[in-house]
């Protein structure tokens, strides 16, 4: 019976927010289906002092929808507040957003996201992996920063992770890959004035990836369980 009215009020809370701003819903969504940077950065600034809240707000949004990545509203924050404040207000809206999917999911979805998992090896050993070894593993997962973050926590959520070792490899995880979305956002809008520390940055990034698969080739070659 709590769940239900969890539900209900969750249901009733969601409505009530679309009502009250149907039109800034529908704008944000047109701007970040685009994937249009400068021109989220522009909407975000319409807002004056009130758009920290706003930008706070799509982050939390932005985490249950999974499928938009956090680059593009990370990008706008950097070029918004500038590269400091943008960074550490995206770091702050991140780890909000997760720990909202987090209380969430392991509370209404914990059932069914077990079926889920259960269809995707992948998955599976993730989550096996993150039952015994919670705090390090979600925090290597962090570290990734083209992670889907959504999905991540809600595994977590599902595990054995406590709710301690979630925030605290959440809030250290998710630092780094946030510094690299705003810089990656925030150059990419301005690419004729940051060539060199783009194309430095996805140099970068391409060669954790490389290093990530070679890694676990060499552990496959060599017979090793994979972590």
């Amino acid at each position: 019976m709590g769940k239900i009215w969890g539900w209900l009020f969750i249901i009733a809370a969601a409505v009530a927010v679309y009502m009250w701003q149907p039109e800034f819903f529908r704008h944000a969504y047109g701007i970040i289906q685009k994937g249009d940077i400068a021109a989220l950065a522009e909407y975000l600034r319409s807002f004056g002092a009130w758009g920290v809240v706003v930008t706070l707000g799509l982050f939390v949004v932005m985490t249950f929808t999974i499928v938009f990545p956090f680059m593009i509203l990370s990008g706008a924050a950097g070029i918004v507040y500038g590269l400091m404040w943008g960074t550490l207000i995206s770091w702050m809206g991140e780890v909000i957003g997760a720990l909202f999917m987090f209380v969430f999911a392991r509370f209404f979805f914990r059932q069914a996201v077990e079926r889920w998992i259960a269809h995707s090896p992948y998955l599976k050993q993730v989550d096996d992996y993150s039952a015994a070894n919670g705090f390090k593993a979600l925090l290597f997962a962090r570290l990734l920063p083209l992670a889907p973050s959504g999905i991540i926590t809600a595994v977590a959520a599902i595990s054995r992770i406590s709710f301690w070792d979630f925030w605290w490899a959440t809030f250290l995880g998710k630092l780094p890959p946030v510094v690299i979305k705003v810089l990656l956002g925030h150059d990419i809008a301005f690419a004729g004035q940051h060539t060199f520390r783009l194309v430095g940055i996805v140099v970068l990034v391409a060669a954790l990836y490389g290093w990530l698969w070679w890694r676990k080739r060499a552990r496959k070659k060599g017979g090793e369980p994979e972590n």
